[in-house]
């Protein structure tokens, strides 16, 4: 564009000039055309100039460079969380037996041993650190100091061992059968909510749990209750080997899992279970007394450790970290125990 406005101004000054040479003497023509070329050079610069980008003072101006400015900061450690589940949302009662019987939910609630109950050695042999019954009435009783209740939904996880098999005596004698964990008023044997255990009658002693509906009253004792929803496993523990067991209840439908493998389920008519007032949470037993002149104790003659007790149902990823240390399809304990005692305590 810059090349034709220097062609046409051109052209221009020499149609000037010619009018000029024609119209003056001839002795003055040279004279005016040195001037048109002049006038021409000039003009003609300007264009050139545009194009090419001339300066002031006709020298190229110095490169321009951005300027980067470079900061170091100190190297950050990022230290990888453990996937460990939540553990503590819903916990009601907490017994790690770590040389007592106190409660560790953080909810303070009262345990109380009862018949000579004593603390023994864990599964990893640490001592006064499980709780050790030889029967005969030996529990732990809990007293619910109001900080819970049972409703739609709850969750029991321990690890236990048994000493001797249980044993169906005949008639009302159930003193061989093993209750490990229920809720009932323990000096009438009313109101139960639930037991687990080896505690039926007349059937091999495979482990079992049982709920009793929100139909039934508190001056029930749960025999022959249609809201009740019970299973019994096909899981026989061995004398001496420890495992780790989770009974759920949730909207009327109960799960037994040993070593977090689910091992019984059954779903019942009610969708919640019974909680009566002077209920309590009994460790390693039923209720105190006898039936028909014969013993109706079934207490757990064995130990029984790391005990958690929540009011809500526990997932897939919790139960299998609560049993991560026994081997999920043996009846033996994990001959590598990931820690030692205090493992669990989250």
């Amino acid at each position: 564009m810059m090349a034709q406005s220097g062609k046409g101004a051109f052209f221009l000054i020499k149609i000037y000039v010619f009018w000029i040479e024609s119209s003056i003497p001839k002795n003055t023509k040279m004279k005016i055309s040195k001037i048109a070329l002049v006038v021409f050079a000039s003009l003609a610069a300007i264009p050139f100039c545009m194009m090419n980008g001339c300066t002031k003072n006709g020298t190229t101006p110095p490169p321009v460079h951005d300027t980067v400015t470079v900061i170091k900061h100190d190297t950050t450690t990022i230290t990888q969380k453990l996937d460990t589940p939540d553990l503590k949302t819903g916990l009601v009662l907490y017994l790690p037996f770590n040389g007592s019987f106190a409660d560790s939910s953080g909810l303070n609630q009262t345990v109380t041993p009862l018949n000579g109950a004593a603390l023994g050695s864990d599964m990893h042999g640490y001592t006064n650190s499980a709780f050790n019954s030889t029967g005969n009435g030996t529990v732990l009783k809990v007293t619910n100091n109001g900080s819970y209740a049972v409703d739609s939904a709850f969750s029991i996880s321990f690890d236990f061992e048994i000493s001797t098999n249980a044993v169906f005596n005949g008639g009302y004698d159930y003193s061989g059968l093993m209750t490990f964990v229920s809720i009932v008023d323990y000096n009438t044997a009313q109101g139960p909510t639930f037991n687990c255990g080896l505690n039926v009658p007349d059937s091999s002693q495979y482990f079992n749990f049982g709920v009793n509906g929100s139909a039934a009253t508190c001056s029930d004792f749960g025999t022959n209750n249609p809201s009740r929803v019970g299973v019994m496993s096909n899981f026989i523990p061995e004398v001496g080997a420890w495992y780790n067991a989770i009974c759920i209840y949730s909207h009327g439908t109960v799960y037994i899992y040993i070593n977090g493998k689910l091992v019984g389920q059954k779903t019942g008519t009610g969708t919640s279970a019974l909680f009566c007032p002077n209920a309590s949470f009994i460790v390693g037993g039923w209720w105190n007394g006898t039936s028909g002149g014969a013993s109706a104790l079934e207490n757990l003659r064995g130990k029984l450790d790391e005990l958690r007790f929540y009011n809500r149902t526990l997932n897939a990823k919790q139960i299998a970290w609560l049993s991560r240390n026994f081997q999920r399809n043996s009846t033996k304990q994990d001959p590598t125990p990931q820690t030692g005692k205090g493992a669990r305590l989250q």
